[in-house]
């Protein structure tokens, strides 16, 4: 149709012939002569002509062509995209069903194919990304690995290459680390902040575990506790790029076949004992790379680019980096009142039983979260099956027998004094076993309670006359009120911890 606005502007402002119009277009001197005669009838001039576009031009002086096409019932080609991928779907069986639902009005299988071919090529339009300064910083790991060798066997092993991109700049920051894991993740990232100086809007990861735990079409990406931790001390938010999208962080894929490019490939030759000595060797090339001019850029380097675009939008460091924590997420409290961390086991308050809270450990304390809401804090312990129990999480009863220690009820035993103390004491050098001391000195405080102190007296003293030992002898004693009573028989020397009254002594025996 670009040929119809030359033809007519060649018949409105010129006076050649119609031959020699055709001559010069390449089209029939008869279709010159048509539209010739059409824009006569009309009355047109070219200042009438000039502001049409070819399509308005061609239903001004083709009217009948425009009035004969059938106006068709367009089918949602995104569900006919989605049928036609699935097995043993053809654009056929698809038209057909179409045809059968719009009728008269549907198109016919060859325009419909037409179409269809149409509305596919859309898809695979790409669409320019533009970047703004301050923006983004696009998180990846190489494919491409370097390795270090063990000093003394020579053995080989691979190890990361953590690539992260400026999106306005394409500043690029590269370093090696162990593994994807979180600990390792996390160190990069805030390696990538010190290096450029700031933060940017948004991280922009891959979807590797260490940053995004998991993916629903209901919630979206759900992102590692302790990376989402690491963001908000930053003061960044964390927007990974689509599953299986590499357009989406197409800066960092470009940035990571770079450094594979111009720092691991230049290095290929060489050998590292250590990640540290690696890294050493990383930094010129770095540099180097991030100095290189590019075209498309007025031949700028990253870092110019960096200066003039990224650096003065990035928003400052924080005081201090972020200090390494891991999370545990979603751990039910037991009736124990305690939860579980590398197997020690931490106190929460009692109240909380059977909700699900948050474990966040760092190298000196674990904390325990609810709804948000720190609710305990313990310094951390490695002790497997160890205890870490804070007073003011247990249930009264609890704490009131978890306070007994063993120095707890001697020092109350030295206090009472007297009959109490010499019992104490006795039972002590009887028995020789702190534990079995521990629940004796707790009886005494209970029986000290339940029938008072004079009374206990008393009835220790009692005992002692009659070598008893046992805290039942005691109790005894003072259950039948006999404790003031005088021992029958004289001192009963016998060893017998249920020594009392009722025991008749070898006198009985020897009067027949």
């Amino acid at each position: 149709m670009q040929r119809l606005k030359d033809i007519c502007r060649w018949i409105l402002r010129t006076d050649k012939s119609d031959r020699a119009i055709g001559r010069s277009l390449g089209v029939s001197y008869s279709t010159v002569g048509r539209y010739r005669k059409i824009a006569a009838e009309q009355r047109l001039d070219w200042e009438a002509v000039e502001p049409l576009d070819e399509l308005e031009l061609d239903r001004r002086l083709n009217p009948g062509r425009h009035a004969a096409k059938k106006p068709f019932a367009e089918p949602d080609w995104s569900h006919i995209h989605a049928e036609y991928e699935r097995p043993g779907v053809t654009l056929a069986l698809l038209h057909e069903e179409y045809a059968l639902e719009f009728g008269e009005s549907g198109m016919s299988l060859t325009e419909f194919r037409r179409r269809y071919q149409r509305y596919a090529r859309t898809r695979g339009l790409v669409m320019r990304q533009i970047h703004y300064p301050g923006q983004e910083l696009f998180l990846d790991f190489s494919g491409m690995r370097p390795w270090i060798a063990d000093p003394k066997t020579g053995i080989r092993r691979q190890v990361e290459l953590f690539v992260a991109v400026l999106g306005a700049s394409r500043k690029t920051f590269a370093y090696a680390v162990e593994s994807q894991r979180i600990p390792d993740w996390i160190e990069c990232n805030i390696r990538a902040m010190a290096f450029f100086g700031g933060v940017t809007r948004y991280q922009v990861p891959d979807n590797l575990k260490a940053a995004v735990i998991r993916r629903t079409r209901e919630d979206g990406a759900l992102i590692n506790a302790t990376y989402a931790e690491f963001a908000a001390h930053y003061d960044t938010d964390v927007m990974p790029a689509g599953p299986r999208k590499p357009k989406h962080k197409a800066a960092v894929e470009i940035g990571v076949k770079l450094a594979q490019r111009w720092i691991l490939a230049v290095l290929r030759n060489r050998v590292f004992h250590s990640l540290d000595e690696l890294n050493q060797a990383m930094a010129p090339l770095l540099e180097r790379l991030n100095d290189k001019p590019m075209r498309g850029v007025g031949n700028k380097s990253r870092n110019i680019l960096f200066a003039e675009l990224d650096a003065p939008a990035l928003k400052p460091l924080p005081d201090a980096p972020y200090e390494f924590a891991d999370w545990k997420v979603g751990i039910t409290v037991g009736q124990d009142y305690h939860v579980v961390w590398n197997d020690h086991y931490y106190s929460v308050h009692h109240g909380i039983v059977g909700k699900k809270v948050n474990l966040r450990a760092s190298a000196d304390h674990v904390s325990v979260f609810l709804h948000g809401k720190r609710v305990a804090i313990h310094p951390r312990d490695d002790t497997p099956g160890g205890l870490s129990t804070l007073p003011e999480h247990m249930p009264p009863a609890h704490r009131a027998h978890g306070l007994d220690s063993y120095d707890t009820v001697t020092t109350w035993t030295q206090q009472q004094g007297g009959a109490v103390a010499a019992f104490f004491d006795q039972h002590l050098k009887h028995h020789a076993n702190a534990a079995q001391s521990l629940q004796a000195g707790r009886g005494l405080r209970t029986l000290a309670r339940d029938y008072g102190t004079d009374r206990l007296q008393a009835a220790c003293a009692r005992a002692l006359a009659m070598h008893a030992r046992s805290i039942s002898s005691v109790k005894s004693m003072l259950q039948r009120g006999i404790e003031a009573a005088p021992i029958q028989g004289g001192d009963a020397a016998n060893d017998d911890p249920i020594a009392h009254d009722n025991v008749r002594g070898a006198d009985y025996y020897q009067n027949p």
